[in-house]
């Protein structure tokens, strides 16, 4: 099995460090922006979707409850997001941008995404198919296990 450098055993080792680089990207960029790692991630997280549940936000961001009130608080005081309650599910809240959040959270997602395809300029057509279809199939095994 021809994984990384032959050795299926590097590729975990592959991965963190991946990891590790675009979480370096979130808080660099965020940085540019006047935002921490977190809300940057958060607001990329959000704008994607137009609006997420709080508990399916933390699920997204692998935050705790507490955690993600924290984050979220701190980025609605700075009027970057705002909170309402599920007209459906009382006990739910939706997450949006206001017009402000959206404006960075657009600048900032362009500039992470832009910044990763200058990375992956440098891999070929083909491995970055096969990253994609390896991406997705550990993101599914992921959810799967969540369940």
């Amino acid at each position: 099995m021809d994984v990384v450098e032959g050795r299926p055993e590097a590729l975990a080792p592959a991965l963190v460090a991946l990891s590790h680089l675009v979480l370096h990207l979130f808080a660099d960029v965020g940085r540019g922006h006047g935002l921490t790692q977190q809300q940057a991630e958060l607001l990329c997280t959000v704008i994607v979707r137009d609006r997420v549940r709080m508990n399916e936000l933390g699920k997204l961001l692998h935050l705790e409850k507490s955690s993600l009130s924290g984050l979220v608080d701190r980025a609605e005081r700075r009027g970057l997001i705002t909170r309402t309650r599920d007209a459906k599910d009382r006990r739910a809240y939706w997450v949006e941008l206001t017009d402000e959040g959206a404006r960075l959270a657009l600048r900032t997602h362009s500039d992470v995404t832009a910044r990763l395809d200058r990375l992956i300029r440098h891999v070929s057509p083909d491995d970055q198919a096969r990253l994609v279809g390896v991406v997705d199939r550990i993101r599914t095994a992921e959810s799967a296990a969540t369940e």
